[in-house]
């Protein structure tokens, strides 16, 4: 018997720390956002945006159908039936900006039309699964942003593997708060990749990617694990001042200036989100600080204190 559809919300999720050096073996701490999601949900095929998600989670059923690791993982005539029906992923996440808007329907679909998802399963089995789902959408996928986007929580990654799953919560006292920048641009994932792997080809910008910003990561995650919040403000503005100076085209020219002006002032603090490129730039002020007000010229949208 078909399982009822659930309504359940997925969450986006954001890489805090680890963008691109990943690859040059830092760790990476992704956690997950409740101000942006989706679920499943019926609608009417002649809405184009029920139409084209519809479509998009179609493609998806005939990835699945045709993989000969996942054709017997998946109800996919139930999620055939239901695609029939006006299924459709309604969420608010938004495309093209490094907040998991294909993890969370990964996560979705993986949770609905698993078969065996409710069984005793390893984060590291359920990982595996979400990157190859994740795959029709990037071409190859580590899972992690499916993954965060299913459990909920705060994931830490050390060489692709999963080393700490922790309930993200935010503190009774906080001190911090994370907040992102629209810049209005929505951006590929890939190019920005391909462009810092063939960079980190110079030895000298390898150098000081490998000894400023990849420890200056760890120690950001280290403190913000420990809610040492003078050592991750420290971290931070390493991050933020080897970004500038060493990926200033990973920033677009219109938010340039207000990077700098949070180096001089130190009132907020910028930093890649993501591939960087577009999307969102992720920033770092005081708690008890009214972001809209300080950033009023940008869009700003604030995510969490801790």
């Amino acid at each position: 018997m078909a399982k009822k559809l659930s309504h359940k919300i997925f969450n986006a999720k954001i890489l805090l720390f680890g963008e691109h050096i990943i690859n040059r073996g830092s760790r990476g701490l992704a956690v997950p956002l409740e101000a942006f999601g989706g679920m499943f949900d019926y609608g009417r095929p002649t809405d184009r945006p029920v139409y084209l998600s519809n479509k998009s989670i179609d493609g998806l059923c005939n990835f699945i159908i045709h993989h000969p690791e996942l054709e017997d993982q998946y109800d996919t005539n139930t999620l055939l039936e239901d695609l029939g029906k006006g299924l459709f992923f309604d969420s608010n996440i938004p495309q093209g900006y490094g907040l998991g808007s294909s993890g969370a329907l990964v996560a979705a679909v993986y949770s609905q039309y698993n078969l065996y998802h409710n069984k005793k399963t390893s984060i590291a089995d359920i990982k595996k699964n979400l990157a190859k789902l994740e795959n029709y959408y990037h071409g190859k996928s580590s899972g992690l942003d499916a993954l965060v986007c299913y459990l909920n929580q705060g994931v830490i990654i050390d060489k692709e593997e999963v080393i700490e799953v922790f309930p993200f919560e935010t503190s009774s006292n906080p001190q911090l708060k994370v907040f992102v920048i629209d810049t209005m641009q929505a951006r590929k994932t890939g190019p920005w990749v391909n462009t810092f792997l063939e960079r980190c080809r110079d030895k000298k910008f390898a150098a000081v990617i490998d000894k400023s910003l990849v420890p200056a990561n760890n120690a950001a995650i280290d403190s913000f694990r420990k809610k040492n919040y003078e050592e991750l403000w420290q971290a931070m503005q390493i991050i933020s001042q080897v970004q500038h100076d060493n990926l200033i085209d990973f920033i677009p020219k219109s938010y340039q200036s207000a990077w700098r002006d949070g180096l001089k002032n130190n009132q907020y603090l910028l930093k890649i989100c993501g591939a960087g490129g577009g999307g969102f730039i992720i920033g770092m002020t005081k708690a008890d600080v009214d972001v809209s007000m300080l950033l009023r010229e940008y869009k700003t949208t604030e995510l969490f204190t801790f």
